[in-house]
């Protein structure tokens, strides 16, 4: 494992980088993707950001979001570094980028999952902090390099977003005063954030929301809970899965649901799964077993099976944990 001053000495050494992160990039691995960027550029580096998945239109009030390129750019592009950020392995940023986007000396891999690997060359990993967000913080803050007001709105960002808006277990006092700092630097309204992520919702999104809660099914003591998005929904809708973004949460909500399962149909068949548990399940390992990840209360893995199949396997394995629990 590296520390600080190895990633410090890495990022003065080389001067050409590229940022990625995971597919279907959410508000911790966009806003600190573009903080970083900020950072390497205040370095006058050459920088460029690559993903395989588009920033989401409620992310599009970050600045320099539209500097952000898809997967097939960067195959004109070779950096001397590249850095992967909020990825718990090198698999989760894409087959393109994994097979496309090699760097001439070092991966860099900075991420905060509990199932995080070190396949990087510098590996920062701390699972104790809240998000992604929150090591870029204290990165730059260890650099004696100032935030300016765009960092501190996309840190803050990734904060509110992996805190469940600062509700989650994972919002330590720590985490707390540096959202307060951020708030401070930034000169922005913490309700203007939120709304932006959470409130400008399209109308096709509430209608997926109903046709997925009509698929709601528990096990009979009602511990674990599952709903299943279809392509035909997101076509019936006009929606991505980019709408599905915290449909778990809906039904993690019911009261006797120890572990929520949401299931998204992909267009090759397979399968999507968003897991969250109320604490009594490690759903980090049990996305594990699908070679996924996350963390102990929220998970994710993507499936080589059908919804039907998939759930099956996933409702088992959850039922077992359960049991073994007692």
């Amino acid at each position: 494992m590296n520390n600080f001053g190895d990633l410090l000495t890495l990022f003065e050494r080389y001067q050409t980088f590229a940022i990625t992160t995971h597919v279907n990039p959410d508000g911790d691995a966009i806003g600190s993707e573009i903080a970083l960027y900020l950072f390497l550029r205040k370095l006058g580096k050459s920088i460029r950001i690559f993903n395989a998945d588009a920033v989401p239109k409620k992310y599009q009030f970050l600045p320099h979001w539209e500097n952000i390129e898809n997967a097939q750019a960067s195959t004109d592009y070779c950096p001397e570094a590249l850095v992967i950020l909020d990825a718990s392995s090198r698999e989760r940023i894409g087959k393109f980028l994994s097979k496309h986007l090699i760097p001439i000396h070092a991966i860099v891999n900075i991420d905060h999952h509990i199932s995080a690997k070190n396949f990087g060359d510098y590996n920062i990993i701390q699972p104790e902090v809240s998000s992604t967000a929150e090591i870029i913080y204290k990165f730059i803050k260890y650099t004696d390099m100032s935030i300016d007001a765009e960092q501190a709105l996309c840190l803050y960002t990734g904060l509110m977003f992996d805190t469940g808006c600062f509700r989650y277990s994972n919002a330590t006092p720590d985490t707390h005063r540096i959202a307060a700092d951020l708030i401070e630097i930034g000169n922005f309204a913490p309700d203007e954030v939120y709304s932006n992520v959470y409130e400008h919702l399209p109308l096709g999104k509430i209608h997926l929301l109903g046709k997925t809660l009509s698929t709601l099914e528990l096990t009979s003591d009602g511990k674990i809970a599952w709903v299943v998005v279809t392509q035909k929904m997101l076509n019936d809708t006009d929606t991505t899965l980019d709408d599905v973004e915290g449909f778990v949460n809906q039904i993690q909500a019911i009261d006797s649901v120890e572990v929520a399962i949401c299931i998204c149909e992909l267009q090759d068949g397979n399968t999507k799964v968003s897991l969250r548990s109320e604490g009594l399940v490690d759903v980090a390992a049990l996305a594990a077993e699908f070679n996924g990840g996350g963390h102990e209360r929220a998970s994710g893995c993507r499936i080589n099976l059908q919804p039907a199949s998939a759930i099956k396997k996933l409702v088992e394995s959850a039922e077992r944990r359960i049991n073994e629990i007692g």
